[in-house]
């Protein structure tokens, strides 16, 4: 035998000392090993792509509607082609406002009316003389597009671009070099998706959508090349062109309904295509002199949205000067205060959980503890086979109860398809609310929009029961709200 042979009997012979020792490393961490032996689930297709999933956790961004009809004040948005670009004349004109509103608000950014129905262009275009290079507004060098897009990333916030299909100015003057609408409204959304940088959501109007005949695929794969990480607001228009990262027009603008189910079927395929409300908080889209809705209002949209598992499009509309209104930034900081009281969570509930129904494999990395971790990306999951789960939370004394926050861990799908919450009072378990889908966030508090009726008992337990579910249950959020 030589040397190394020797050396390799040795070895082993120390190995198995350790594995067999008892209060050693090694059997100390057998949980560990066996924690991570668990097989992580699978995905229950659709899933979110990445441009989905980065929309979803933005929970709510800024529309801004700002153009030729924040000059022409009214209750009518439209905007026909006639209006005159020497009007355009924002003095005040700053983009870090906007976006230093934003964030007083709490939005995670902002998605800008590049080109509304009138025609007018917001940015440096090559396409038509309308256009800011037609208004006195910096001598005609300005870029309303370029400095909002700036504004954004220098704080850090997601960029948009609504880009109206519709042009009246076009439909009453039509544009030197271009034959067809298609052809010049191509040329348009191509000059926006290589000038501005990245792009992270595009918001195309349907409205007479079909009746212009466009050629939206050309469209669709022209964003694919140049924004192949942008979230698409489609309409329907482009959905079969961009089947993984599009977003849905919910039927009409305003809050929603709750149980919103993500998995849409498209042609004899299920997409994951969730629904986009878009939302007035001040003015008619632009600003037309009115104050912003109240902070009441605000908070209700929020729950008819967000609350929902969706996230909404809501719109603040600059003033005449290119600034947001200071009593509506005021607003906006009070309903950012609000949000935040929502989502704390108390430390003392934390590894509180249990699951009555257990656990996937039995493993800590899928405990109940991990709905209320304040981690995104840990979730109580259970075992394939169990598409139902029973999670308690002990409060530890007798505690108000305002409401709920649920979140599924959506990146592998969603699946929730019934669920009911209960409360402990006096050592009797009573039902107080129930609901069908949770997907990304589902808010539930008391007295407000799909909760008017409820009023929760002062209890010492909460427990969630997932009564169905299309696959394994994975939940990485279950928060008491007590304001």
């Amino acid at each position: 035998m030589d040397i190394r042979d020797i050396l390799k009997q040795r070895l082993v012979i120390v190995i198995l000392t350790l594995l067999l020792a008892p209060g050693t490393m090694f059997a100390q961490h057998q949980g560990v090993k066996n924690a991570l032996a668990v097989q992580s689930p699978a995905p229950f297709f659709p899933i979110p792509n990445t441009a989905q999933l980065r929309w979803h956790k933005a929970e709510y961004l800024m529309f801004v509607h700002f153009g030729m009809k924040t000059f022409y004040p009214s209750e009518d948005h439209m905007g026909y082609g006639m209006e005159d670009p020497q009007r355009f004349l924002p003095a005040r004109f700053d983009a870090r406002q906007w976006t230093a509103a934003a964030k007083a608000g709490g939005f995670n950014g902002i998605v800008l009316t590049s080109k509304h129905h009138d025609g007018f262009c917001n940015w440096q275009t090559q396409t038509t003389s309308h256009s800011v290079k037609a208004s006195p507004w910096k001598n005609g060098k300005g870029d309303v597009v370029k400095e909002v897009a700036d504004a954004c990333r220098k704080a850090n916030m997601q960029f948009g671009l609504y880009v109206s299909i519709i042009d009246k100015y076009f439909e009453r003057n039509g544009a030197t070099g271009y034959e067809t609408y298609g052809d010049y409204y191509y040329a348009q959304v191509k000059e926006l998706s290589t000038r501005y940088g990245k792009i992270d959501e595009y918001w195309f109007d349907g409205f007479n959508a079909d009746k212009l005949k466009m050629d939206y695929p050309k469209i669709g794969r022209m964003i694919a090349a140049a924004q192949p990480e942008a979230v698409v607001y489609d309409s329907r228009v482009l959905v079969n062109t961009l089947p993984d990262r599009c977003l849905s027009w919910p039927g009409a603008h305003g809050a929603i309904q709750p149980d919103q189910n993500y998995r849409q079927l498209i042609g004899d395929t299920l997409r994951w295509y969730p629904n986009e409300p878009s939302i007035i908080l001040q003015g008619n889209w632009f600003h037309n002199g009115k104050p912003a809705v109240g902070l009441r209002q605000m908070q209700d949209y929020y729950l008819g949205s967000v609350g929902y598992g969706v996230t909404a499009l809501m719109n603040v509309s600059p003033n005449s000067d290119g600034l947001m209104d200071e009593a509506t930034v005021d607003t906006l900081k009070e309903l950012k205060h609000w949000v935040d009281q929502l989502h704390q969570q108390n430390p003392a509930l934390f590894k509180k959980a249990q699951s009555l129904s257990g656990c996937r494999g039995n493993s800590a990395k899928y405990a109940a503890s991990k709905v209320n971790d304040n981690n995104y990306d840990s979730y109580f999951a259970s075992d394939d086979s169990v598409t139902t789960a029973t999670i308690d939370i002990e409060l530890g004394k007798p505690t108000k109860i305002d409401g709920f926050i649920l979140q599924e861990y959506i990146l592998l799908g969603q699946r929730v398809e019934d669920y009911s919450i209960e409360c402990r009072v006096d050592g009797e378990w009573k039902p107080v609310f129930a609901g069908k889908k949770i997907g990304y966030k589902r808010i539930i508090l008391a007295g407000r929009v799909s909760a008017k009726d409820v009023k929760f008992p002062v209890s010492d337990a909460v427990r969630l029961r997932i009564n169905r579910a299309g696959a394994s249950p994975l939940i990485n959020n279950f928060q008491v709200i007590s304001l």
